[in-house]
């Protein structure tokens, strides 16, 4: 059976974040997966360049391709020199078309409007930066950010797109604290916007097998699909940090897609 055409399967590598990154790669070497979001937390660091190269070199052989460089880059905060050209380079080498970073640090309700300024000036010069290398930006949709709730990432995405930032957008993930319903209104609310899914599978601090939530993701998929944007869905962690259930879960994945 053939995926949706704008759907691609892969992994964040903090799904499995304990492994180093060639055993990570063995484990994903086991499912039909060929996408990896890299983190910079671990495995890909923004400051360490012959680490990018190494993973780099070690996907190719396997037809592994970089999705995006995971970073922890947060829009509007204070960084060490030129962090942002270290990430970008770091993502060039891995050969990613996207950086994920964070909207800042603050829940949206606290920030006023010089703090919501400062952070969309800082999208809008990384943007231009990213632009060039043909390589995109897109922010965590996340609690404690500029893009915690709907409205405020809509305005944010309104804001900087009105000022030319074309290459940003939007990731989506269920709330684990939210339920179905409310998962539903709000990724159809930024849907425009979405580039990757991180697929989920947890309530509140529990994880769950990723088919024990099947009926929720193929309403997800189903919302998804209508977008016209292509979107690449992965996984991100898996119950109790298992391989084996992240196996399983790459397989319900893929043939949720298979079967959108």
């Amino acid at each position: 059976m053939i995926m949706h055409e704008n759907f691609t399967a892969g992994v964040t590598s903090a799904t499995l974040r304990q492994h180093a990154f060639k055993n990570f790669i063995k484990h994903v070497l086991r499912t039909d997966l060929k996408y990896i979001e890299w983190g910079s937390d671990i495995h890909v660091p923004y400051d360490a360049p012959d680490k990018a190269a190494d993973v780099a070199a070690e996907m190719k052989p396997h037809n592994l391709v970089a999705a995006s460089h995971g970073s922890y880059y947060r829009l509007g905060w204070l960084h060490e020199k030129n962090m942002f050209e270290m990430v970008l380079n770091v993502t060039k080498i891995l050969g990613a078309p996207m950086i994920r970073i964070w909207g800042g640090g603050i829940a949206s309700k606290y920030l006023n409007a010089k703090m919501r300024r400062e952070i969309i000036d800082d999208a809008l010069q990384i943007s231009t930066a990213a632009k060039r290398a043909n390589i995109s930006i897109s922010l965590e949709y996340h609690p404690e950010s500029i893009a915690d709730i709907p409205e405020s990432a809509l305005d944010f995405m309104h804001e900087v797109r009105n000022w030319g930032g074309s290459n940003i957008y939007l990731y989506w993930q269920p709330r684990p604290l939210l339920d179905f319903a409310e998962n539903k209104r709000q990724l159809t609310k930024i849907l425009p916007f979405v580039s990757n899914i991180h697929v989920q599978s947890q309530v509140e601090n529990t994880r769950f097998l990723l088919w024990e939530h099947m009926m929720y993701w193929k309403e997800y998929i189903n919302i998804i699909k209508d977008s016209g944007n292509k979107h690449n869905f992965l996984l991100e962690f898996t119950k109790d940090d298992n391989p084996d259930f992240f196996v399983d879960d790459a397989k319900v994945l893929v043939d949720l897609l298979e079967n959108a």
